[in-house]
Parts: C-alpha cells; structure tokens; sequence
C-alpha cells in the first residue's frame, strides 16, 4: 500500500530512485511506487493544505506512531501508515495528520492551552502526546482520538523548586507511559508517571537539551530487555546515556569524534538500541551504536538530494525503520537502508594453510552475500550468504578454497576450467564483492554493493 500520509505532509513531488554508490547509503529515499515520488515537506504544499492558517516557523520537535486507534486487525497492508506530530515553535502550534488525507493544528485557537514557544514533543500509539511549552515553562498533556488532538493536562510553571521548570525543552516517554522532561536552566532531567506525578529527578548535567527514551520490553526492539534513556547537553557537545534510574552509563564529547565543532540537537533510538542525533550547524545527522560508538555521519548542509537544511528535530518508527527529520523550513522522509564504506581481503599464509582474511564496514545490521570473483569479474565462490552482521567492523577468514560442492547462484556461468573445487586458489589477481541489504522494508528495494581485489602470490 502507498504510504498515504506523504501525500499530505511530504508532498514534494519529484522522482526518487535507488540511492547512487557514491553515495552514503545509511538512509535513502523510499522507491517511487511506495510513495509516488514523494519525500520532502515544503512551504508551498503546507499552504495548499492549510491556507493562511500557518506556515513553517522555526520547526523543532518531531514525533511519529502508529495509532491504536487507526488500527485495523483484519489486515497488516496499512501498518506503515503513522501519525506524524511537528512543532511549529516559531508559530506557536503543532501540525498533524489528522488522517491520512488531512492535516490539521493544534494550540492557535484554545485560548487556555495557548503554547508559548513549544519546543519538544513525544507520543504513543494510545494516542497520548506531551508536549514542552517553552515559553510558559509547562509540559502540556494532550490526547488524540485518531481524529484530532484534545487539551487533557499540564504540570510545572516557572520555579526551581522539583515539579517546576526554568526552560524545559526536550520530552520522551516510555511504554510504561513515564515522561522525561530536560530543563536547560536547572540542568536536570524530570521524571512524571503518566498522571503527571512526580517521580524522580536526575542532576548534574549542564544546559540538557534533546531526549530520547528506550523503555523495557518495548515492543519493537531488538533488545527487549535493555532500557536507556540518552539525552544532549554541555551546550549541545555532548551526548549522555543513561539508566532509566538516571545513572551515567556512557558519553562521548564532540571532540571525541575529530570531526571539527558538532552541534548535537534533538536524538532518537532506533530498534537495534543505536542513537541518531541531529547536527543543526553541519546538517547532518551523527550515528552511534548503543554504547555510544561511532558508526557515521549522514547528510551535509544544503536544500538538495541527502543534504539537511539545519536538521532538528528526528523521529523514528522503529517497525518499519521510516525516519523524519525536521528542518528549518519543512522535513523530509527516508527509510533506513545501510552503507558499506569498504570491504578488504588480504591473503595470510603459512606452512599449513592459507587464508583470505576479510574485514568491512557497515553502518547498519544487514544481511550479507559476499562473493570471490577472478580478475575479469567471473565469479567463483560464494563465501558468506545471507548472513547477518551488525553494524560497525567486521571481520571473518575463509579458507581460499572452492568446494566441491558448490552451489552456484542462478544466473551465473559455470565454473573457469582452471580453477578446481577443494584445492586453494592458484597465484593471481582477483575481486571481493560484498552486497549488503537492510534488515527493514527497504531491504526489498535497496542492495549496497562494494568491491575490492587482492592478490595471491
């Protein structure tokens, strides 16, 4: 089924195809057919939408589900279409699908629950939502029925004293319904249960900002068991991971990365537990295994294909692995894909064997088919096949001879005369092909091939 919310929200109409290999391949825009080409919200298909009611205004938070009550049992053809909530701070409201043929806003026309410069956002398939008023130094609880959003609570005001705010911005909540508030100001993180009730309260971190929040037994989680919470600060330079008791698990500072000055902003958790934060000042977005290490950087500054114009805020539904990304004057929509920056053979020898030792690169879990070409691209052995490898380095040796058993993939030509099965590989050049495919929807329209050669002596 088309992903209809696009023809909403994401309505830049243009012609999308595969993500080219020079490219880094981490995320990539969905096939054209999924949704008929588009992928990036602009201010001119907003207006055609809404009018003069709003236009994009300093975008900030960004929050995606898929709605409990959009839900329809008897099939599974439509469970990609979610629920997407943008705070338009500048504006002061928040946009929304309110199906998936319409959009509607929310905070301009209540004059009680009138926003002040919101700011961040979270919500869940019940159809909850917080959200971080700002300016009023307040965390608003709405609700929404699968038709439009309802004013249903608030806590805090202005005070340093617990439960009160100086200048609260981000917001996350767990599949326990527990809310999580950073206050820039005070320098702590709040904990509410979901009747706004006070809960706990974390310390010691300087100007906290972005917050994240991955709660036990999640439902899309490839770590049911692990829970985390990871939240930016130190002026943006800074990402924390902590314990949902708000014990310092990791960190890592900008200049731990050597990547020149970050501005890490808003941050989510994807469903193998690995952090993605957007980087306003390089237009960007930075990608962390779940301890925090370093996998890659996506994206550069620019209005075009793969660039960000001062990414903000980034949400993720971790079923089907479709990200968004707000920007300063719209947002855009990918799928997680995968990159393979590189794959290496060497050749190590001694008395009694040989082996082709093999090392690659990828930013994502993938599944791998990796192949052993001679050097005019005929191929001779499939090495690995459909095997799962998770993101980051990876390395594995194979014994550099053909079995006799092969299997040949179809389509392949028989195997070179020269060339005989259980004996090792005669002196040469040749290639090592490595193709790689996600582990989400886009694993059915996206492949990363990579090559390199080697030599036996």
């Amino acid at each position: 089924m088309f992903f209809r919310f696009a023809i909403i929200l994401f309505i830049g109409l243009s012609y999308v195809g595969s993500a080219i290999a020079e490219q880094n391949t981490s995320y990539v825009y969905p096939p054209w057919k999924h949704t008929w080409g588009v992928r990036r919200a602009t201010p001119f298909k907003l207006r055609m939408f809404v009018g003069n009611k709003t236009t994009f205004d300093d975008p900030q938070g960004l929050a995606c589900v898929r709605l409990d009550a959009w839900e329809d049992s008897s099939t599974t053809s439509d469970d990609d279409e979610i629920t997407v909530y943008g705070v338009n701070s500048g504006d002061n409201c928040i946009i929304y699908n309110s199906s998936m043929y319409s959009i509607s806003i929310y905070g301009k026309e209540e004059d009680h629950t009138k926003f002040n410069r919101p700011w961040g956002i979270a919500a869940n398939n019940s159809g909850v939502v917080y959200v971080v008023d700002r300016g009023n130094a307040r965390l608003v609880k709405l609700f929404n029925n699968g038709k439009q959003l309802k004013f249903v609570d608030e806590t805090g005001g202005p005070g340093d004293v617990p439960g009160k705010f100086i200048d609260p911005r981000g917001v996350a909540i767990d599949n326990f319904g527990y809310v999580y508030v950073t206050d820039a100001a005070l320098g702590r993180v709040t904990v509410f249960d979901s009747t706004l009730k006070l809960t706990d309260i974390w310390e010691g971190f300087i100007d906290p900002d972005g917050i994240s929040v991955f709660g036990p037994e999640d439902k899309w989680s490839y770590y049911p068991y692990s829970s985390f919470a990871v939240v930016t600060d130190s002026l943006h330079q800074r990402i924390r991971k902590l314990s949902l008791e708000g014990e310092l698990l990791a960190e890592v500072h900008e200049q731990d990365l050597n990547r020149g000055e970050i501005n890490f902003n808003f941050v989510t958790i994807d469903f193998h537990s690995q952090i993605l934060a957007t980087d306003k000042d390089n237009g960007c977005i930075h990608k962390f295994d779940r301890s925090l290490n370093y996998l890659t950087g996506f994206g550069r500054s620019g209005g075009g294909d793969y660039e960000f114009d001062e990414p903000r805020g980034i949400a993720l539904h971790r079923h089907f692995g479709q990200l968004l990304v707000a920007e300063r004057h719209g947002a855009q929509y990918l799928w997680i894909a995968v990159d393979a920056p590189y794959i290496n053979g060497e050749v190590e020898y001694s008395d009694q064997w040989q082996d082709l030792l093999v090392d690659f690169r990828i930013t994502e879990p993938a599944t791998a088919d990796i192949d052993i070409l001679d050097e005019y691209g005929r191929f001779l052995a499939r090495i690995v096949e459909g095997r799962r490898f998770p993101a980051g380095d990876n390395h594995f040796a194979w014994g550099l001879k053909i079995p006799h058993n092969l299997d040949r993939p179809a389509g392949y030509p028989d195997l070179p005369a020269k060339y005989k099965t259980d004996e090792y590989l005669p002196s040469g050049k040749y290639k090592l092909r490595g193709r790689f495919k996600p582990v989400y929807s886009s694993r059915k329209h996206f492949e990363r091939e990579v090559e390199s050669t080697f030599n036996i002596k």
